[in-house]
């Protein structure tokens, strides 16, 4: 118990960072480029999020679901097989609307956010989708989560309605670190 405290924490910390210094950290060590940030931030909202008990979805799996055309998707791709909080093993898949149910990271953007909030509107109340949009310029109620550039720095809103809507549960400090809630 103390050990996931104190990740935890170095995670938070480690979030905090990123944050607030963004790609000026990357710059003074190296250069990091964006995709590999914003993976990085969708990994780390892995850690601050609770999932409703879905049936077919394994508990020690949290599938990340991605476009194949997505500019996220060969960083996202290094994530597969990553342990997460609680024991969670990370799997990412290409997305496919027929199948969004097994998804519990769903990340879209422009090019797809139609008919995947189509398939999104079809799943029942509490369905436990956690969506997280790349540069959506769409706002929709069903984005949990949205990354975006934001002064050379890339920030993320949360929509605290679209989570309830989904039956995810955020971490305060999640909550705390997000540059708006929606």
């Amino acid at each position: 118990m103390a050990t996931t405290s104190r990740l935890h924490t170095l995670l938070v910390i480690w979030l905090c960072m990123v944050c607030s210094a963004g790609a000026h950290v990357a710059h003074a060590t190296e250069t990091v480029a964006e995709q590999d940030l914003k993976a990085a931030y969708v990994f780390n909202f892995i850690q601050f999020i609770e999932w409703p008990d879905n049936e077919g979805t394994p508990g020690n799996e949290v599938t990340v679901c991605v476009s194949a055309f997505s500019p996220l998707k060969r960083s996202l791709n290094a994530l597969d097989g990553k342990q997460a909080a609680k024991g969670r093993t990370v799997r990412v898949r290409l997305l496919d609307t027929g199948a969004i149910r097994a998804c519990r990271v769903l990340v879209v953007q422009n090019t797809e956010i139609e008919p995947v909030l189509r398939a999104l509107r079809t799943l029942p109340a509490s369905h436990g989708v956690l969506t997280v949009s790349d540069e959506v310029t769409v706002a929709s109620p069903e984005i949990v989560i949205a990354l975006t550039q934001q002064e050379g720095r890339v920030v993320f809103g949360i929509s605290p309605d679209a989570a309830s809507k989904a039956g995810l549960t955020i971490s305060s400090r999640l909550m705390r670190l997000a540059k708006g809630v929606r």
